[in-house]
């Protein structure tokens, strides 16, 4: 009897689970609807934690010479990297002019654009035109007086700004600035002294007046030639001072004040690296000058430009300027001789797993400072990297070393 019951019992739940199953097996007479697709398939994915790692045998290892070094976390000051441009210093760019009305001489060797020149050098010979009322011995002296005038305050001026100078409130452009005034004052008195000293002679001169050169430069253009007639004041050529040159470097002017205005900075040429050290320039008092339509406003730069084994640059050249900004950051260094660049653009370094077996690490540099790289992520601090050698662990891991 309990067997029966119990055979009963397990019918009635049998069926009970049928009428269930059943409805939902029908559902309106549709199938089941398919999973959805990926919407990406990656197949044989490599973690770049996975990546190949080369063995070397010791003696392999020691004719690759590696060398290591431990990767440090050190305190950098951050620089900006922004475009300038090469300029004369004010008062250093001189237009030679004709003393008066007259026919030009060259000298044996004329001056040409670039040619070098020294101060009193001869670069023209002009033979005045016959005297005028406007050349009278009245009119001469007088300016000669003028001249003479002009010399004395330009003298003044030049001691005044030297002192504030010394005294320190005052700047090297506007000495510059003083002693350039003085040395065109003093061939204007030159040239009216020798303008009068023709009209004494009755204007007649086998030699004619000598135009020289007030101060050593450059050439920058001629504007006259021999045999030419020209006027009282005419152009002759234009000289420049490149023993010395400006910087000018526009910045934005809402990023002016991350910049250090105390600290020097570095100049290169467009083709020099970008981690080249370049030339040192030093900050100077810059004149107010900015630019509305680009909201930058300028700072300047003085540095040396020497002409001993040909002078580096030009005024109106451009170049690349590295500025001091006023923070600084800690980042990983690693010496930027152990930084690899794949065909794709990625950075990589190789770091020592264990003696002899090194691996390749993705690194992300943020910045060069001399001979390092700042990275932003990369190996951990103390993990050892490899500068001598890492291109042939690279050929070796790709197949094209030995």
């Amino acid at each position: 009897m309990r067997v029966d019951s119990r055979r009963r019992s397990f019918a009635r739940v049998a069926a009970a689970c049928a009428c269930i199953l059943a409805p939902l097996a029908a559902c309106d007479g549709k199938p089941a609807a398919p999973a959805a697709a990926k919407p990406a398939t990656v197949t044989s994915p490599v973690k770049e934690t996975e990546l190949a790692t080369i063995t070397l045998t010791p003696d392999a290892e020691k004719r690759l010479a590696i060398v290591t070094v431990a990767v440090e976390n050190k305190p950098v000051a951050r620089t900006r990297n922004v475009g300038g441009e090469i300029t004369a210093p004010s008062g250093t760019a001189l237009a030679i002019t004709a003393p008066t009305a007259g026919v030009l001489q060259s000298p044996d060797r004329p001056p040409t654009a670039g040619a070098n020149v020294t101060k009193g050098q001869l670069l023209f010979r002009l033979m005045p035109l016959p005297a005028a009322e406007r050349d009278s011995p009245v009119i001469a002296q007088q300016a000669i007086d003028t001249s003479t005038a002009r010399r004395e305050a330009a003298a003044r001026k030049a001691q005044r700004a030297e002192q504030l100078l010394k005294d320190g409130a005052g700047s090297r452009r506007q000495l510059e600035e003083a002693q350039a005034e003085l040395t065109v004052a003093e061939a204007d008195v030159k040239a009216a002294r020798d303008r009068r000293s023709l009209e004494i002679r009755g204007g007649v001169s086998e030699s004619g007046i000598r135009i020289e050169a007030p101060q050593s430069g450059v050439v920058q253009a001629v504007h006259a030639g021999a045999g030419q007639t020209v006027a009282a004041a005419a152009p002759l050529l234009d000289l420049v001072q490149m023993a010395s040159l400006w910087v000018r470097v526009p910045i934005y002017a809402g990023e002016s004040r991350d910049i250090d205005p105390d600290a020097p900075a570095r100049v290169l040429g467009l083709s020099d690296p970008p981690d080249a050290d370049g030339a040192l320039a030093q900050p100077i008092p810059p004149p107010p000058s900015a630019n509305a339509t680009t909201s930058a406003v300028d700072l300047y730069y003085s540095m040396a430009n020497p002409a001993t084994g040909g002078q580096r640059f030009r005024p109106g050249e451009r170049v690349a300027v590295r500025l001091a900004r006023r923070d600084s950051t800690t980042g990983l260094a690693v010496p930027k001789a152990a930084l690899l660049h794949d065909a794709y653009g990625g950075t990589w370094v190789y770091v020592v797993r264990e003696p002899q077996v090194y691996a390749r690490y993705r690194v992300v540099v943020t910045d060069i400072v001399g001979s390092l790289a700042i990275l932003s992520a990369g190996p951990p601090v103390n993990a050892r990297v490899v500068t001598d050698g890492a291109a042939e662990l690279f050929g070796v891991e790709f197949g094209v070393g030995k």
